[in-house]
C-alpha cells in the first residue's frame, strides 16, 4: 500500500498487532487489553511516520490539497 518501504513495514507490523489483537479478544483473553494498547501505540507512531514523510518527502510537496 505504501511505496516507502519504511512505512509498508510499520503498517505491516500494525496489521499482524491487530489480527493478534482480535484473536485474543474474540477468545476473551486478559492479554487483549495488553494488546490492543501496542495496537494503539503502534498505529500512532505509523500516523507520526507518514505525517513526517508528507512533509520531509518532495514527491508529497506539490500534491493539491481538495
Amino acid at each position: 500500500m505504501y511505496r516507502e518501504p519504511h512505512l509498508q513495514k510499520k503498517s505491516d507490523e500494525c496489521a499482524a498487532l491487530w489480527y493478534i489483537w482480535f484473536q485474543l479478544y474474540e477468545a476473551k483473553d486478559p492479554l487483549a487489553k495488553t494488546t490492543r494498547k501496542a495496537w494503539c501505540k503502534c498505529a500512532d507512531e505509523l500516523g507520526e511516520m507518514v505525517s513526517e514523510e508528507v512533509k520531509t518527502n518532495p514527491r508529497y510537496k506539490n500534491i493539491r490539497k481538495i
